[in-house]
């Protein structure tokens, strides 16, 4: 018996896709038996995410990625000479204009850490929300 590689699959008119197992429920005729139940997937189950929705989503990792990526370069002491530490410097102090002063603190490193966190979860919970709401 050869093994057939590309096997065609059968064409089903079916819409949703098949559970491993499907939902059961008592039958409402009290005879004992069991009547198998097909539901429709979750709707955000049957959606797929647009376009927009997802690029919305890369803009707030980005934005979070950035921030954090300018945490850890301030937190591990790297030179502020250099090109792209510069460059990441900056456009973080750029996303963390609107939280500049949200905590001051003695010790302006701590105060770098505490105002951008908020400003990498703010930028994040946004980002989550409005994909959310274009999504559908």
């Amino acid at each position: 018996m050869a093994l057939q590689i590309r096997r065609r699959r059968p064409e089903t008119t079916q819409e949703a896709p098949r559970r491993p197992w499907p939902r059961r429920r008592p039958a409402a005729d009290d005879t004992g038996k069991t009547v198998v139940v097909e539901r429709k997937p979750a709707r955000w189950r049957r959606t797929r995410p647009n376009p927009v929705s997802m690029m919305i989503m890369a803009a707030g990792w980005a934005a979070a990625a950035v921030l954090a990526l300018g945490m850890l370069l301030t937190w591990g002491d790297a030179n502020p000479d250099n090109t792209l530490v510069d460059a990441t410097l900056d456009a973080g102090r750029w996303l963390a204009t609107p939280f500049h002063d949200a905590f001051t603190r003695t010790d302006p490193e701590q105060q770098l850490y505490i105002n951008w966190t908020i400003a990498g979860v703010v930028y994040y919970v946004l980002a989550r929300a409005l994909s959310w709401m274009t999504r559908f």
